[in-house]
């Protein structure tokens, strides 16, 4: 399996779906809390809240489903997100909400909430956290994705350099494009950045998986 490349599918449904952000919200919560789409439509803005804890402030989501309800942590950017949309954020069908994660897939493959999860899933795997790793309590929870879920440390939102400059050459292979200004108008990312990571010809992470 190259994770590596899991890696890029995940964050490159989060990066192409910043143009809508009712869609951004969507696969942010199934890449934060790894929600079934049932969750999905049962939640509210009510069902999410800002917490103090004894070492961090974090958030948190009740998600329910068949009458059984689960508190998840949820990371900062996702419970800001939230807060923007209607009290009833994702009043949709399973196959809508499926549309939506294949829209923003990469060119290559196609998938859908199921598929987005389990990408999610192989990722936190490796650390444990669906395995013996036992956490006490939801602030743990919420430390625990802090380290080792890239969307909770902004990481996977491309707030710093390095990890630009891996997506832009990543994109521009999976993708075939090699144009800064079309790479810059799919990303949002800005058409100097990505100008100036395509003439540096340093070849991407995936490149060296092979």
């Amino acid at each position: 399996m190259n994770m590596l490349r899991v890696e890029y599918d995940i964050q490159h449904h989060l990066i192409l779906s910043k143009r809508k952000l009712s869609d951004h919200a969507l696969i942010r919560m199934i890449i934060a809390t790894l929600s079934t789409p049932t969750e999905l439509a049962n939640i509210r803005k009510s069902d999410f809240k800002a917490k103090r804890g004894k070492k961090l402030d974090y958030f948190t989501v009740r998600l329910t489903e068949g009458g059984k309800s689960r508190i998840s942590p949820v990371d900062r950017k996702t419970y800001e997100i939230i807060q923007l949309l209607p009290s009833k954020p994702f009043n949709m069908s399973e196959s809508e909400m499926d549309e939506i994660v294949g829209k923003y897939s990469p060119p290559d493959k196609r998938y859908n909430c199921k598929r987005l999860r389990e990408a999610v899933r192989l990722i936190l795997k490796d650390s444990d956290f669906f395995g013996a790793k036992k956490l006490k309590s939801l602030e743990e929870e919420y430390a625990f994705m802090l380290d080792f879920n890239p969307l909770y440390s902004g990481f996977w939102d491309l707030e710093d350099e390095e990890g630009i400059e891996d997506f832009v050459l990543s994109y521009s292979e999976v993708s075939g494009v090699r144009d800064s200004q079309k790479i810059a108008d799919d990303t949002g990312i800005d058409e100097e950045i990505v100008r100036r990571i395509l003439e540096s010809g340093r070849k991407s992470l995936l490149s060296y998986e092979r």
